[in-house]
């Protein structure tokens, strides 16, 4: 939904970012097909075209993909196809997203890119972001924490087993009874 310049009050909607938190970076939308729809408020990915001077980002295409931000809403466009300019917020920004179910303030997020809302995460999903306040059903806006991408990689080695201490003493036997 394109935003007004008319409007006497601004509607609240998905993809509004926080003012006072984040990192953002301007980036252009990249997709094999010219009509592929983007909207505000869709986590995306990095691509892996080059271009001079621009990020490329693209769709996840899964729970698991390595999502690295949110499109910011514009107010002059609500759809954006291959080439368009957007604006990506990042680590640490403050977005509202909307909810697939009730979520609890505090709880960790993935992204259902089929859907293009949040839920708490499952499983080895990727973590989004964490909820920064209780989202009672499906479609209600929540402000959401935006991790850069997920946590995950390859496990790390197990240390050492640390010495076994000293054998304590052994205690005196007790006396026999009658």
């Amino acid at each position: 939904m394109a935003l007004n310049q008319n409007q006497f009050k601004m509607t609240t909607v998905k993809g509004t970012k926080d003012k006072s938190t984040g990192v953002v970076i301007p980036a252009e939308i990249y997709d094999a097909s010219s009509t592929t729809e983007f909207v505000a408020g869709e986590f995306v990915c990095i691509g892996s075209t080059t271009a001079p001077n621009v990020t490329k980002v693209i769709k996840g295409t899964g729970l698991t993909s390595a999502y690295v931000g949110v499109i910011v809403t514009d107010a002059l466009k609500a759809s954006f196809y291959s080439g368009d300019k957007v604006t990506v917020a990042m680590l640490g920004s403050v977005v509202l997203m909307e909810a697939s179910a009730a979520i609890t303030a505090g709880a960790s997020l993935q992204y259902a890119y089929d859907t293009k809302k949040v839920a708490t995460q499952t499983a080895s999903n990727t973590i989004v972001g964490i909820a920064l306040e209780n989202a009672a059903a499906d479609t209600d806006l929540l402000r959401v924490l935006v991790f850069q991408k997920a946590i995950s990689g390859a496990t790390g080695a197990t240390g050492a087993t640390g010495a076994t201490g000293a054998t304590g003493a052994t205690g005196a036997t007790g006396a026999t009874g009658a």
